[in-house]
């Protein structure tokens, strides 16, 4: 990964500068400064997601909860009746449109298992371990539902227990999609991240802890890009990127997303890995659409400067508590490690500051 070299080059000039004395028999021995922990041509300070949590990434496919369980924002699909707030509607083409999303929903590197009428998916955690089960059936005997995701007692998933697909000819108009379209800016009302902070750089250099105080969610007219239209029974997705400003209070470390739950604002790694395949498949479009919004001013590629981050990695919304690891969406394509995009995780203690997006993904029109 490309790690910003700039500020650490300052701080060796700044050590490296001679002090006067009127004594130079008196002066100590200069002590070399420590070794940089990270080796800013690999990654060494990650490592690669390789095993899934099946129930929290359907968590992620669907609704984004807090510590309590309460709902912090629906990442897909309506609730079309408040009196029913845990059961998600989305709009289907056909059959065949409303499976291909439910599958989406599978964690890598695990499987539903096709039975009569539909799938069962159980669902394990990175170790294997059994987590409750989900069902998806074609719906029969309701006119305009085509299928139906159940979810089985004593499965944890927060505030979901159904999700029904309903045929789009007959979703509410009040709750109709835009048409999205590939390679398009649109401008929505979304929200940006702030933190505040007092210090300067020289703190930092002169051993003082920077900090970075969470004031919340700032809500504008953003733009976002289409990365996948929502046409031909696919998904819509749209990405914003943080700038990567050359500001102090812009990239905070880990820790200053983490300790103020700042991260649960942040895309989940169902919503990164989408666009990870997306990046995958195809860099040189990815690399077009940086370019354009460069020429937009909006810094979306990776910058060099004292207070930039100078690569393209960017926090998810998933933290281990015990284990004190947050995941990253790893988008750096000059960094030695011989593949492409990947998801990884990264320590709370980590000693670089990190940039974040917001994705949003909009279900399938005629």
């Amino acid at each position: 990964m490309k790690k910003n070299w700039l500020y650490f080059f300052m701080l060796m000039a700044i050590v490296a500068m001679p002090l006067t004395s009127c004594d130079n028999d008196d002066d100590p021995e200069e002590t070399p400064p420590a070794e940089d922990p990270h080796n800013p041509t690999s990654d060494a300070d990650q490592v690669v997601v390789k095993t899934f949590d099946a129930l929290e990434y359907l968590q992620g496919c669907l609704v984004v909860v807090d510590k309590n369980g309460e709902v912090v924002r629906n990442v897909y699909g309506s609730v079309l009746d408040k009196s029913q707030p845990t059961v998600i509607s989305v709009p289907a083409i056909d059959y065949a449109a409303a499976e291909a999303t439910f599958l989406g929903w599978v964690a890598p590197g695990k499987k539903a298992t096709k039975v009569e009428g539909g799938y069962d998916y159980q669902l394990t955690d990175a170790k294997g371990n059994a987590q409750g089960s989900v069902s998806f059936r074609a719906a029969t005997g309701e006119e305009g539902l085509v299928a139906i995701m159940s979810v089985a007692p004593g499965t944890d998933l927060k505030q979901v227990s159904e999700v029904r697909f309903i045929d789009s000819d007959s979703w509410p108009e009040n709750f109709n999609y835009s048409k999205y379209v590939k390679g398009e800016v649109y401008i929505l009302n979304d929200y940006s991240l702030r933190w505040t902070t007092d210090q300067t750089v020289w703190d930092n250099f002169f051993g003082s802890d920077i900090k970075w105080d969470f004031r919340g969610r700032d809500y504008d007219l953003m733009p976002f890009y289409c990365i996948q239209g929502n046409t031909y029974g696919k998904d819509a997705i749209l990405i914003w990127l943080s700038p990567d400003k050359d500001n102090v209070g812009a990239h905070p470390y880990v820790k200053d997303y983490v300790e103020p739950e700042a991260y649960k604002y942040l895309p989940t790694v169902a919503e990164a890995q989408k666009v990870l395949d997306i990046y995958n498949d195809n860099v040189r479009s990815w690399n077009k659409m940086l370019e354009e919004m460069d020429k937009r001013n909006l810094l979306w590629s990776s910058k060099m400067g004292i207070w930039t981050t100078g690569n393209d990695e960017f926090l998810l919304g998933e933290y281990d508590s015990d284990k004190k690891l947050i995941k990253c969406l790893d988008l750096d394509q000059n960094d030695g490690d011989g593949e492409l995009g990947r998801i990884c995780d990264v320590k709370l203690d980590d000693y670089y500051r990190y940039r974040y997006l917001r994705i949003r993904i909009i279900p399938a029109t005629k």
